[in-house]
């Protein structure tokens, strides 16, 4: 058996890892805030878009289609400047209505409404996120980059972790998602609750209890 002072010295080493991992974690976390804040100003957006898209998968998500067409920001702004007028106009109809209008503006004109619009995206780009596909897909995106992450910090700091997501509502169907860096650790549950532990069982729990608000 072990002398207390060995149980100290666990202890105390224990203890000293995880207050390393906390603070690569703040600082992680920081670094991650300060770039957002960087580039949001550096191209005139919201440092939550850019947020985002490092939880969607990174920058390989920003593809050739986020590439602005000037036609297209024009009729995006001209159909919000309609509506906002209590007025409802079709792609089609736009374009009968104001295409000589857009034929008219200069380059910088147009180069202009792509920025405007492209704000617009940045502010708003959670709206097309309503979905109950979209939110599979952001579900399974945020697992992904969680799951790489966390495999890294074992490697290199050398930790153990577990996560379960489960949904809060009824809105769409997404299984509880969990992850442990090593079946060691999915195992060492059972031991831990001192009950039988089945790990899709007590995420269906775990998910029922939210979706009952958490009472």
């Amino acid at each position: 058996p072990r002398t207390a002072e060995q149980i100290k010295e666990k202890r105390d080493a224990r203890a000293e890892k995880q207050s390393r991992i906390e603070a690569y974690v703040q600082k992680w976390m920081e670094d991650t805030n300060q770039l957002a804040q960087t580039m949001a100003t550096e191209f005139d957006m919201e440092p939550h878009y850019f947020v985002h898209i490092f939880f969607q998968g990174g920058a390989h998500m920003v593809n050739h289609q986020d590439v602005i067409n000037p036609y297209n920001a024009f009729r995006g702004l001209k159909s919000i400047e309609l509506r906002e007028q209590g007025i409802v106009m079709s792609a089609p109809d736009i374009h009968t209505n104001f295409f000589d209008e857009y034929e008219k503006l200069t380059k910088d004109e147009k180069n202009d409404l792509c920025t405007r619009w492209e704000k617009v995206r940045s502010t708003n780009f959670q709206l097309h996120r309503d979905t109950p596909q979209a939110k599979v897909q952001d579900v399974a995106n945020v697992v992904r980059n969680m799951k790489m992450l966390l495999s890294a910090l074992a490697q290199h700091v050398g930790i153990e972790a577990l996560f379960c997501i489960v949904k809060n509502n009824v809105e769409f169907k997404m299984e509880p998602e969990w992850y442990f860096t090593s079946r060691e650790l999915e195992q060492y549950m059972e031991i831990v609750t001192r009950k039988k532990w089945v790990t899709g069982g007590v995420g269906l729990k775990l998910e029922a209890f939210a979706i009952a608000g958490c009472d």
